[in-house]
C-alpha cells in the first residue's frame, strides 16, 4: 500500500506533466505519460479518494497553465491582486472536474466490471479514453463555458501528428493520447500482479498499444499530408494584417480615439500598398460605435480610394422598442464600393468578461472589458462575401510585407502553403467567403464548425489578446485557433491587437507570425482548395458516440452493482 504523501506527489507530478506539454514549454511529448502517475496513484484505493487525487492533478494543471487570470483580472478591473489570486484559486479547484471524473472513473469501472474481466484492465482501456471525451466536453457546457487547452491540442507542436483532428476533431487526439496512458498503466499494473511468463502476452499487448497509438497518429499525419499536396488549389486573394499595439488602458480613452483611427488607417494604407485586396483589423479595433460616429466615414473613404475591402471589429449597439439598448460585440464589412455589410453579433461571449452568468447570483463582479457591459449574443453564422478570387500562380506566392524572422513552425507554414500553387482546371471565378470568429470563439471546436458547414473559403479570427501581458496565454490561444484550421481543412487569418497575428494553412502550419506587442502589418497570399473533412462534413460524431459509450458503462456497472448488493444482502444470514 503506497503511502498518502506517495500518491499526492503522484497526482501533482502529473499536474506539471500535463501542464509542461503546453505553450510555452510545449513540450508535446509529456502528454503521453502526463496521466501515468496519477492512474497509478489512484488504483486500489476507492473511487471517493480516487476523485480527490483527480482533483488534486487538475487543481495544480489549471494553476500551472492559466496563471494569467489574476493579472488579468487584477489590472483591467477594481479586483485587488490578492482577490484575483484568489478568484484562480476559485477558478481552477472548480474546473479541475475532468480529472475528478477520471480518476473516480477509474476506480468505479474496477468495482462494476464483469467477474470475467478480474483485473478490469480491458474495461478501462475501453472505456477511460471515453470518459475523458465527455469530460473535456463538459468544459463546453457547464456553467459559462471554458474548454481552454484541452489535451489533444498538446499535439499542434507537432503538426504531423494533429492531422487525425479532422476526423473526429481535437477530442479525438485526447482519447488516443488518453488510451496511451491507460494502456501504460496497465501494463505496468499487470506486471506487478502478474506471475511469471503467464503475464507476458498481457504486458505486451499494453505497450503495443501505447505504442501503436503515436504512431498511428503520425502515419495517419503523414499520408493526409501528402495526400493534402496533391489536391490542387483553386483559388487566392492577397490579405492584410492591421496589428495596431494600442495598450488597453488607451483603448476607450476618448481623447485617443483619432489617434487609434489614424494609426489603423495607416496601417491599412501600408497593406494596400503592399498589394492586399482584404485587410483584417483586430476585434473591437474601433474605439466607437460604427453605427453612431462620423469617424466611420473614414472606414469607407480609405475602402473606396485604395479598391480594398476592411473586416473591422468593432463594438455595437442595438436600440430596441422602448429605447433600450443592447452592446453587442460586432465584425463589419466595408467594401471598395463604399458598401458596408453587416455586423456579425459575437455568439460565443466571454464569461464574466463580456457578460456574468446568473447575473441574479454574480451581479457585483465587475467585468474585465471597460467599454461594454453585459453584452448581447449574436444568433447567425454570417458568411462575408469579399473579393473575388484570383488563380493560385497569378496572385504570386510571396508577399510584398518586409521580412520578418519567423519560427520554424511559422517558415514550414508557409513553405508548405506557397509552393503548391497549381491551379485546379476550370475553376469558377467567384467572391471568396469567410467566417469570423471573434476572440474566445476560436476555441470552440463545434461553434467554429457550424460556421465552416456554411461554406467559406477561410475563416477570420479577430481577437485582443492585450489583457494577457507577456505570458502563454497568447501562444496557447493560437495554438487553438491553429487546431481549427485542421478540423475544418480551412486556412485562417488571424488578427490581433498586441499579437500574436498569424496566417495559417488548412494543413495546421503557422506563420508568418507577428511578435507580442509591436505595432506590425503583413501581407500574405491565402490560397483556398476544395478539401473535405469528415469532422467539417459530420461535425461530432466521435464525440456523441463517446457520450453515447459512456451512458452505456453508467447504466450497465450501475445494474451490475445493484445485482452484487442484492446477492450480499441474499447471501447475508438473517
Amino acid at each position: 500500500m503506497k503511502p498518502a504523501g506517495v500518491r499526492i506527489a503522484a497526482a501533482v507530478l502529473s499536474g506539471l506533466l500535463l501542464a509542461a506539454a503546453f505553450p510555452k514549454l510545449e513540450q508535446a511529448w509529456l502528454a503521453w505519460i502526463g496521466f501515468v502517475p496519477l492512474l497509478l496513484a489512484v488504483r486500489g484505493i476507492g473511487a471517493r479518494r480516487a476523485a480527490l487525487l483527480g482533483w488534486i492533478t487538475g487543481f495544480v494543471w489549471q494553476v500551472a497553465t492559466i496563471y494569467w487570470i489574476p493579472s488579468t483580472i487584477s489590472n483591467f478591473t477594481a479586483i485587488p491582486p490578492i482577490a484575483a489570486k484568489m478568484i484562480l484559486v476559485l477558478l481552477a479547484g472548480f474546473s479541475a472536474y475532468p480529472f475528478v471524473i477520471l480518476a473516480a472513473f477509474s476506480e468505479w469501472i474496477s468495482q462494476a466490471r464483469p467477474a470475467r474481466v478480474p483485473e478490469g484492465g480491458l474495461s478501462r482501456l475501453l472505456t477511460l479514453p471515453a470518459v475523458w471525451v465527455v469530460a473535456e466536453w463538459l468544459r463546453v457546457v457547464v456553467i459559462a463555458g471554458f474548454p481552454w487547452n484541452p489535451v489533444g491540442n498538446t499535439q499542434i507542436a507537432y503538426v504531423t501528428m494533429a492531422q487525425a483532428a479532422d476526423l473526429g476533431g481535437v477530442y479525438l487526439l485526447s482519447a488516443i493520447i488518453v488510451l496511451a496512458n491507460v494502456a501504460i498503466v496497465e501494463a505496468l499494473a499487470a506486471r506487478r500482479a502478474g506471475a511469471g511468463s503467464m503475464m507476458v502476452p498481457a504486458i505486451a499487448g499494453r505497450l503495443a498499444i501505447a505504442v501503436a497509438c503515436p504512431l498511428l497518429l503520425f502515419a495517419y499525419g503523414m499520408w493526409r499530408l501528402d495526400e493534402l499536396d496533391a489536391i490542387p488549389y483553386t483559388g487566392s486573394l492577397k490579405v492584410g494584417i492591421a496589428q495596431g499595439n494600442i495598450a488597453q488602458d488607451e483603448k476607450w480613452n476618448q481623447r485617443l480615439r483619432d489617434r487609434i483611427l489614424e494609426k489603423y488607417l495607416d496601417l491599412t494604407n501600408q497593406a494596400a500598398s503592399a498589394g492586399a485586396q482584404l485587410v483584417v483589423w483586430p476585434e473591437a479595433a474601433l474605439p466607437f460605435y460604427i453605427q453612431r460616429d462620423m469617424r466611420s466615414l473614414e472606414l469607407t473613404r480609405v475602402a473606396r480610394e485604395r479598391g480594398i475591402d476592411l473586416l473591422v471589429g468593432a463594438p455595437g449597439i442595438v436600440e430596441h422598442e422602448g429605447g433600450s439598448l443592447t452592446p453587442y460585440n460586432q465584425a463589419w464589412l466595408v467594401r471598395s464600393s463604399g458598401d458596408v455589410e453587416g455586423p456579425y453579433n459575437k455568439i460565443q461571449l466571454v464569461p464574466f468578461g463580456e457578460y456574468i452568468p446568473f447575473y441574479g447570483l454574480f451581479g457585483m463582479v465587475k467585468v474585465a472589458v471597460q467599454s461594454v457591459g453585459q453584452l448581447g449574443a449574436g444568433t447567425e453564422y454570417k458568411i462575408f462575401d469579399t473579393v473575388e478570387l484570383s488563380p493560385p500562380a497569378a496572385a504570386g506566392s510571396a508577399s510584398n510585407a518586409p521580412p520578418r524572422a519567423t519560427s520554424g513552425a511559422a517558415e514550414a507554414g508557409t513553405a508548405s502553403a506557397t509552393a503548391a500553387t497549381a491551379s485546379a482546371p476550370g475553376a469558377a471565378k467567384r467572391p471568396a467567403r469567410f467566417a469570423t470568429l471573434i476572440c474566445y470563439e476560436g476555441i470552440f471546436p463545434t461553434l467554429t464548425r457550424s460556421f465552416a458547414a456554411e461554406g467559406a473559403d477561410f475563416l477570420v479570427n479577430i481577437s485582443n489578446d492585450a489583457w494577457y501581458g507577456d505570458t502563454s496565454a497568447p501562444h496557447q490561444h493560437l495554438a487553438m485557433a491553429a487546431m481549427r484550421t485542421i478540423e475544418n481543412r480551412l486556412p485562417m487569418v488571424r488578427s490581433t491587437n498586441t499579437g500574436i497575428s498569424a496566417f495559417i494553412t488548412d494543413e495546421g502550419r503557422i506563420g508568418p507570425v507577428t511578435p507580442l506587442f509591436h505595432e506590425d502589418m503583413v501581407v500574405e497570399t491565402v490560397l483556398v482548395r476544395d478539401v473535405w473533412s469528415f469532422y467539417r462534413a459530420y461535425g461530432d460524431v466521435f464525440l456523441h458516440l463517446c457520450q453515447a459509450f459512456v451512458a452505456v458503462v453508467l447504466v450497465a456497472g450501475a445494474y451490475r452493482r445493484r445485482m452484487l448488493r442484492a446477492a450480499r444482502r441474499a447471501a447475508t444470514p438473517p
